[in-house]
């Protein structure tokens, strides 16, 4: 395809509309890897500079990637997660981004709560909490870990198949039990050695840490969150 100088759109930007229209109608696949800047010279008959433009304008809307020594990608798209109060189950993040949710149940277990999370859940002094780990999927690709904390009451779901299960929408559609509304504190961690293991990326790589308070419907049970976020497959929307 030829761009076009006679019209008013600039040879940059027609070349950067082209390459995205490949990437959303899927011509260009995440992963994939595009044609050196040369290339793409010689395949448009365009300058460097003008394909140098029309890429830095595509890396800084997040559809590529670049790689050191090996060339430029197409990015994989990025889970969108909001901060909004509003409690969004991951399932529901990715069914809005067509991709196929799964879980994977590491832990389950009846643990003693520290000091502060029995005074955030309003337990007493005696109470036990239930602690549920998971891997969280996308397409198959681990995305976070997610460490879930109820009070003891909820030690039913032990009966419960957890993996490719949506905990919320279990809990709502089984046990009539709705938690819609939460406060988030969000920082940047760097993953331990098993938390690198279980999401399969390197010791030390930047992890989103969310950390959620999250409330029933009835104001009846308060639930903790630790989600364990790979950083770069994910953008935040305020």
């Amino acid at each position: 395809m030829e761009l076009d100088n006679a019209i008013a759109t600039p040879l940059y930007k027609q070349l950067e509309e082209l390459i995205l229209d490949k990437i959303t109608s899927g011509t260009l696949t995440p992963g994939s890897k595009l044609p050196t800047e040369n290339e793409l010279s010689e395949q448009y008959h365009v300058s460097r500079v003008t394909v140098r433009k029309a890429l830095a304008a595509l890396d800084s809307q997040g559809y590529l990637e670049k790689k050191s020594g090996k060339g430029t990608f197409i990015a994989e798209k990025k889970m969108q997660r909001s901060l909004s109060p509003a409690v969004v189950s991951f399932s529901q993040m990715c069914q809005r981004m067509n991709k196929k949710p799964g879980a994977k149940t590491i832990k389950i277990a009846i643990e003693d709560p520290t000091p502060n999370e029995a005074e955030l859940m309003g337990l007493d002094e005696t109470e036990k909490i239930l602690v549920i780990e998971r891997i969280r999927y996308a397409d198959d690709k681990p995305m976070l870990l997610e460490i879930n904390k109820f009070p003891e009451s909820f030690s039913f779901l032990f009966s419960e198949n957890l993996n490719n299960t949506s905990l919320y929408e279990l809990l709502k559609n089984k046990h009539n039990i709705v938690f819609d509304h939460s406060s988030k504190t969000i920082d940047i961690t760097f993953a331990s050695s098993r938390n690198a293991k279980i999401l399969g990326i390197t010791k030390g790589y930047p992890l989103l840490r969310i950390d959620s308070i999250i409330h029933d419907s009835t104001s009846a049970y308060t639930q903790l969150s630790l989600q364990l976020c790979i950083g770069d497959k994910y953008k935040l929307i305020v």
